[in-house]
This record gives structure tokens, C-alpha cells and sequence, in this order.
């Protein structure tokens, strides 16, 4: 996660960054939490995981249906660039396939050509 904190910030004048924290990936990975069996045990983890990371930019919470990580194959981590409401940059399915440096190079392209 702070990696990706990190490029948020080094980009964060070019274009905006959120995180969308849906069903626990790694559970008791993180603070020993269990899976959660709430959106309000979800919004907490969310919030402690923004707190612990120092993250500055938003994390929006999957409902308990995960329907967000149901439509974008997000589980258990995935990358995404989404312009005008179009998915410009879809990174592979974690852990093996998940590139923050692709991620990254990605947006030194795009942003080379602003």
C-alpha cells in the first residue's frame, strides 16, 4: 500500500487517486482483522487501514454484496485508470500479475503527452 501511496502523491496535481477497500484479501494480515461481516466493520477496517497508512487520498468502501469487486475482477487487489468514465488501463489480477511499476509507467506515458 505505500507504494502506491507513493505514487499517488507524486502524481496527485496531475490526476486524482482513490482506493476501493472490498472483501479482505489477506484476512488477520492487517491488524488481525477477520473478514468483515458489516459495511460498518468494513468502513472501519477502511478507515484504521487510511489511518495507519497516512493515506491522503479517498477509499471508498465495496458494499457487502461486492458488487464493485464483482464488476471489475478487483479481488484480491487490482489496478485500474479510469478517464471520463472509461477503464484507459486495466493492471493485472493480484498478487501475481499486480505492477505498480507497470501502473506507473502507464501514467509517465499519459502524462508526457498532457
Amino acid at each position: 500500500m505505500q507504494v502506491f501511496c507513493n505514487l499517488a502523491n507524486q502524481y496527485k496535481e496531475l490526476m486524482d487517486f482513490t482506493a476501493v477497500y472490498i472483501a479482505e484479501g489477506h484476512p488477520l494480515e492487517f491488524k488481525g482483522i477477520n473478514q468483515a461481516t458489516s459495511c460498518s466493520e468494513r468502513m472501519q477496517v477502511a478507515a484504521d487501514m487510511k489511518a495507519d497508512f497516512t493515506i491522503k487520498f479517498p477509499i471508498l468502501v465495496d458494499m457487502m454484496d461486492n458488487s464493485v469487486s464483482l464488476k471489475y475482477a478487483a479481488f484480491p487487489e487490482r489496478l485500474y485508470v479510469v478517464l471520463d468514465g472509461t477503464v484507459v488501463y486495466a493492471g493485472g489480477a493480484g498478487p501475481f500479475f499486480y505492477s505498480i511499476k507497470e501502473l506507473e509507467g502507464f501514467i509517465q506515458n499519459y502524462t508526457s503527452n498532457i
